[in-house]
């Protein structure tokens, strides 16, 4: 790409006259730049790096000496909007399919779509990471993001995921627990699959978008309504082989459904909501923890059959877990 027309495109001032009059690729992260990039930072401190591993131009927003005259220094009002704008100019010459989706289907299409779909590709929180993708789409090429508004952005083309994907009767549903659901689609019986049933649709709707062939043990890579099982000491135990149970969500969009879910089906156990900030849940009272080591001693301190957690993931809370387990086992 040239850098006359990259200054068209994202509207910014060349500051020097440089003797290179081109780009290869577009970098985000200064590791990743090699010899012939554009790289795009806010990080001024990255720029000697950058240039070091071979930069050929630099968009920034902020003063920065011009300590390399050979290359491109182009200064931007506002980075994200710049990146936005280069990636929108990349996409607008394929023909492309474009869907957004909700964040628990995306959580799913996540684990489904690895190197054997390597025409669909999600879109990252942050558009930084996209770049690296950029270079190998092609036409018919499939977007997915569980953001509308920033698909809309760099795509304005998109179609809704869930509505457009429609689904058969699912018959013979049987919800085992809140983690473990049984059920018969398309007059194939499945059994015990570990997936709530708040989420099963979501699921069946990426089941039938990759042509119904996937891998239902791969579900433990999902982390919605995933239970992490204790024993009466706190401590991590398999699955089912408890009747205490913790959930974590930290995406605010799908705690309120989720919780909603839990007081529906769970009603007649005790249940406790803890967070790291405060919220409101309608009639519900909620423990609040400024940090996760304030975790144990009150799970310790409170009867409960299920613990239902909002700010902290499930990695985080597990990993918490087996380290305090192991921390005691030392003593």
């Amino acid at each position: 790409m040239q850098i006359s027309s990259i200054l068209d495109i994202v509207d910014g001032s060349l500051l020097n006259s440089p003797s290179i009059s081109f780009i290869y690729s577009i970098k985000t992260k200064v590791n990743k730049v090699k010899e012939g990039d554009l790289f795009i930072t806010k990080n001024l401190d990255d720029i000697e790096l950058a240039i070091k591993n071979g930069a050929f131009a630099i968009i920034l927003e902020e003063n920065y000496p011009i300590i390399d005259n050979e290359i491109a220094w182009i200064k931007v009002n506002n980075i994200d909007l710049t990146i936005i704008k280069l990636i929108r100019f990349k996409l607008s010459t394929k023909n492309l399919k474009a869907y957004y989706c909700k964040k628990s289907t995306y959580d799913l299409l996540k684990i489904y779509t690895n190197s054997f779909y390597k025409n669909i590709k999600l879109i990252p929180n942050s558009l930084d990471g996209f770049f690296k993708y950029l270079d190998n789409i092609e036409d018919n090429d499939i977007l997915i993001s569980h953001n509308e508004t920033i698909l809309n952005k760099i795509y304005p083309k998109s179609i809704d995921f869930d509505e457009n994907i429609k689904l058969e009767k699912i018959d013979n549903l049987i919800e085992h627990s809140l983690f473990e659901t049984t059920f018969s689609y398309k007059n194939i019986y499945y059994s015990r699959v570990k997936i709530s049933s708040l989420y099963l649709e979501n699921f069946l709707k990426v089941f039938t978008f990759l042509n119904e062939n996937l891998d239902f043990s791969k579900l433990k890579s999902f982390n919605n309504m995933k239970a992490i099982f204790l024993d009466r000491n706190i401590n991590i135990v398999e699955f089912g082989k408890s009747d205490k149970f913790i959930i974590c969500q930290n995406d605010t969009s799908l705690y309120e459904d989720e919780i909603i879910y839990i007081n529906n089906k769970f009603k007649y156990a005790k249940t406790l909501f803890i967070s790291n900030t405060n919220i409101y849940i309608n009639d519900k009272d909620i423990l609040i923890i400024s940090n996760i080591e304030e975790l144990k001693p009150l799970l310790k301190n409170n009867r409960f059959n299920g613990i239902y957690i909002i700010g902290f993931n499930y990695k985080e809370i597990s990993e918490y877990l087996m380290r305090t387990e192991k921390e005691l086992t030392l003593f």
